[in-house]
């Protein structure tokens, strides 16, 4: 693939993909050729320096000394400066945000809004300061006054004096604080109360209009749904200031809004905590009223972790599949139809269970004749 073709940069980075399939996200990452390999002691390093060298060169792809780094307790990477357990911004870019000049564009403006989102991370409530400012992005809406002479300083002010955010710990439980106001929503990723990441966004016009609860709700999906490569798969908890998210906990819904947040929900594993706040009176009665009985049919799918573990059980009692994981984790080459999807074993697109034979009558008579499943037998026409 020649250079300056439009297709090129994909072109690449799916090649560095598949090359380092096996290893990504475990102690590699890549984007196009900036390769990061992390790890957590000096000995485990140089294995792992071993296998991403041996893999290029394999591939007939080759690292230029002089462009390498190794052994670093600190490095600079995609724009954030990363060192052990803690991850910032980069001073250069910074100092340019700081010392960005007045707009006098949209173009000029949709620079700065661009920089200066890529930081939004380390920036609280970044999606309600910016809002006047991307309101002027709207065709023919450019009116630079005092509001928004305002919001540029109090922005870059924001990005300029971000926190040093700290890494994930994946043995450690996650926290999800989310608020809302009428202007928008916002939260903090928290673990070992530090934050992780801050994430914020206005609100349109529809949902304005929504209620202060299910704003709040609304502030727990969204920020659920930024951060689900962090929660799903794992237990953690969502604190809130606001007792009418109680259905959220309990899987109660009463109007079509609600009932399609609690689908979007079901996926994961968490728990709300109440934490003591001013309570909005009108808001805590309506969602303490009493409504009339109504039905309403939906089709969910939730994630049942226990039949996860249970499954991944079925891969060490199975003699073959055990052999054949070991096999593959030495020589990633091997049994190409057998991929690795995050922490399950896929064949072929699908979820591979071995060859225990309770487990596997088990999910044959959930699918087959429990009520969600394909068949509900002659009771159906009853």
């Amino acid at each position: 693939m020649p250079f300056g073709l439009t297709n090129a940069p994909a072109t690449f980075q799916g090649l560095m993909n598949k090359l380092f399939k096996q290893y990504l996200r475990k102690f590699v990452l890549v984007f196009f050729d900036d390769i990061l390999v992390y790890s957590v002691d000096d000995s485990s390093h140089l294995q792992h320096l071993r296998i991403v060298l041996e893999t290029l060169k394999a591939h007939q792809l080759y690292a230029k000394r002089s462009k390498c780094c190794f052994g670093s307790r600190e490095v600079d990477y995609l724009g954030y400066v990363i060192s052990g357990g803690c991850i910032s911004m980069d001073q250069s870019k910074v100092r340019s945000i700081f010392s960005w000049p007045v707009p006098t564009t949209v173009k000029e403006l949709r620079g700065f809004l661009g920089l200066s989102g890529y930081y939004r991370r380390f920036v609280k409530n970044y999606g309600c300061l910016a809002r006047p400012l991307t309101d002027l992005l709207k065709k023919g809406a450019w009116k630079w006054e005092l509001e928004e002479e305002e919001a540029f300083r109090k922005l870059k002010e924001a990005v300029c004096s971000a926190p040093v955010l700290a890494l994930p710990d994946f043995s450690s439980e996650f926290i999800v604080e989310a608020d809302a106001s009428e202007a928008g929503v916002g939260a903090v990723l928290v673990q070992k109360g530090r934050p992780l990441a801050f994430f914020s966004k206005g609100l349109g016009i529809k949902h304005r209009a929504l209620s202060v609860y299910e704003k709040k709700m609304l502030a727990v999906l969204m920020s659920v749904k930024r951060w689900s490569a962090y929660l799903v798969g794992r237990h953690f908890v969502i604190k809130t200031d606001h007792q009418s998210l109680k259905f959220l906990a309990e899987n109660q819904a009463f109007t079509p809004f609600q009932q399609k947040w609690v689908v979007k929900m079901m996926g994961f594993d968490y728990e709300v905590q109440y934490r003591r706040g001013i309570h909005n009176i009108v808001a805590d009665a309506l969602c303490r009223r009493p409504v009339e009985s109504s039905c309403a049919t939906m089709g969910v799918s939730h994630v049942d972790f226990e039949m996860l573990k249970r499954i991944k059980e079925t891969w060490q009692a199975d003699d073959k599949l055990r052999k054949m994981i070991k096999t593959k984790e030495e020589q990633p080459d091997k049994h190409p139809k057998y991929q690795w999807d995050g922490e399950l074993l896929k064949r072929k697109g699908k979820l591979v269970v071995g060859s225990d034979s309770e487990v596997k009558k088990e999910m044959l008579r959930f699918f087959h004749d429990s009520m969600v499943g394909g068949h509900s037998g002659v009771t159906a026409t009853i």
